[in-house]
């Protein structure tokens, strides 16, 4: 057993790397209830920060193959708004053993939540959980992944 993280506040929703190599997880480190992404190697080394916003960021999925990471987030800074959201993609590169976060671009920008999202295990399809029925049920959506 190996302890990992040591940063006061709430650590968690740790997913490993397909390569084994990296852990990414949600931490409310800088900003209590606002949670954001890290990666830290699978041997407790090079913690990195992926985002820095005033949002909830959770649900990171790793991209089978590929250097992808797909999330939900949602801007959390106005108290008197309802946050939506969305989902998110970030490629990255590792190089000496340093993980590099790359521009992040957001993937769907619905008035309903789309929340949860997987690759499929070939990669070429992204499913994610949505209220966009009429009703606002949560139900399944796929779409094919294109462009990176």
């Amino acid at each position: 057993m190996r302890r990992l993280t040591s940063a006061p506040g709430y650590d968690g929703g740790p997913f490993i790397s397909p390569d084994g190599q990296w852990v990414v997880f949600r931490s409310d480190r800088k900003k209590e209830s606002y949670l954001q992404l890290y990666v830290i190697g699978i041997d407790g080394k090079n913690e990195t920060a992926l985002t820095d916003n005033d949002g909830v960021n959770w649900g990171p999925y790793w991209h089978p193959t590929k250097p992808l990471l797909v999330w939900s987030g949602a801007d959390h800074s106005n108290p008197t708004a309802r946050p939506n959201y969305d989902l998110w993609i970030m490629q990255y590169s590792v190089d000496n053993g340093r993980f590099s976060p790359g521009k992040i671009t957001r993937l769907t920008d619905s008035p309903a939540a789309d929340v949860l999202p997987v690759f499929s295990p070939d990669g070429q399809r992204l499913m994610w959980t949505s209220t966009r029925a009429a009703d606002r049920s949560s139900q399944l959506f796929t779409a094919e992944l294109r462009g990176f």
